[in-house]
């Protein structure tokens, strides 16, 4: 249910499950807000249909790092102005965000004929692993939908509105568009282009203090929203990395899929990482293989790696958002390659603005900045 998150006080207040990982204060949202794309619009600053939508994008947040391939959809069911029901898609073959909402009500004993229900993404109308959530609202007596964006999915695509308003259920649409659009980007953009969505943190230089433990909370939270973390040899060797899944009691179906970019098969048996985990070592191809370890061969023409291959192929397991950590020769490849949707950088006084202060050679356009503990990071959309 909807809860209004804390803004003082050291406590947290109302974060979905992935943001309490990342330690214990009201900006942690923030901070894993911006490892979703945010920040989202407050409910608390909006009114009429604005703000439930609002709601309905918290709800969202968590499914984040848990629908995947799915959509981790958000709704909120209203009714006399009063939120009766409120839930999040947080597992493929699991119940959709409406079902969810329309169970958490009846729970309560609220019975939702007659309420407005607000979904971030429209309701979907074909038979998958469960029923049509349009026939669903239907069935419930639902008096009005609101949906803040349209599923590109050539299944729907505006066929859940439609199926409604045959059956004489007001429609409501574009409500916090664009921000449910921005929301859904990951979403969108694997469903129009059989890739994920690909962020890239760039590492700062090591230190002989240790690592950075801000960097570490940056990192925890994107790493919390996203369903792939990889890396390369020299930042795996320089930095000791581990690719842990920062997640506190992650949900059993929770699964962050750990890639070692290691074209020539170089990485030894003995490495630790491969204590930590099962592993995918994307190699440009046929490589001795590594007992518990997973080989994507990927390679390209010229003998190095194909990444838009490797990104296919971890969109067919599911993955809906990566997370590339690395130093400015990976980001480089990315960017050469057109596969970069996002930069996380650093603004340090005297560095380059935007992308550049990670050695990436273009400007992006300025997405959010978010803070933590007084330091200053940016997005950046490529």
């Amino acid at each position: 249910m909807y809860q209004e998150p804390v803004q003082t006080g050291a406590g947290a207040g109302w974060l979905p499950d992935p943001a309490r990982a990342v330690a214990g204060g009201p900006e942690d949202l923030g901070t894993f807000e911006a490892a979703t794309g945010g920040p989202w619009p407050r409910p608390s600053h909006l009114q009429g249909d604005a703000r439930f939508m609002a709601m309905a994008l918290r709800e969202a947040l968590g499914g984040v790092g848990l629908a995947s391939p799915n959509p981790p959809v958000g709704c909120v069911l209203v009714q006399a102005g009063e939120v009766i029901g409120a839930g999040a898609h947080t597992r493929t073959g699991g119940p959709h965000a409406e079902i969810v909402a329309l169970t958490e009500a009846r729970r309560q004993g609220r019975d939702p004929a007659g309420a407005t229900a607000y979904v971030t993404l429209e309701p979907c109308c074909h038979q998958g692993r469960t029923p049509p959530c349009a026939d669903a609202l239907v069935a419930a007596g639902i008096r009005r939908v609101v949906a803040g964006a349209i599923d590109p999915n050539p299944r729907v695509d505006g066929g859940g509105l439609r199926r409604l308003r045959a059956a004489g259920v007001e429609v409501g649409r574009r409500v916090l568009a664009e921000a449910c659009e921005a929301f859904h980007a990951p979403f969108f953009k694997r469903v129009r282009t059989g890739l994920p969505w690909v962020t890239f943190l760039g590492h700062p230089a090591p230190s002989l203090a240790g690592p950075d433990p801000v960097f570490r909370r940056v990192q925890a939270a994107f790493r919390c929203a996203a369903d792939a973390v990889a890396t390369d040899l020299p930042t795996l060797r320089i930095h000791a990395l581990r690719l842990g899944d920062p997640w506190v009691d992650p949900p059993a179906h929770r699964r962050l899929r750990r890639v070692i970019l290691d074209p020539e098969g170089h990485l030894e048996a003995a490495h630790p990482i491969w204590e930590h985990g099962p592993c995918l070592r994307a190699v440009a191809g046929l490589r001795a293989p590594l007992p518990g370890v997973g080989d994507l061969p990927c390679g390209g023409r010229s003998g190095d790696l194909d990444l838009g291959a490797l990104l296919g192929a971890l969109a067919d397991q599911g993955v809906g958002r990566i997370l590339f950590e690395g130093g400015e020769a990976l980001g480089r490849s990315l960017l050469r390659r057109g596969l970069l949707d996002e930069v996380v950088a650093f603004r340090s006084a005297g560095a380059p603005a935007g992308p550049q202060g990670c050695g990436l050679p273009c400007e992006g356009t300025h997405r959010h900045r978010f803070a933590v503990e007084g330091g200053a990071w940016e997005i950046y959309r490529i």
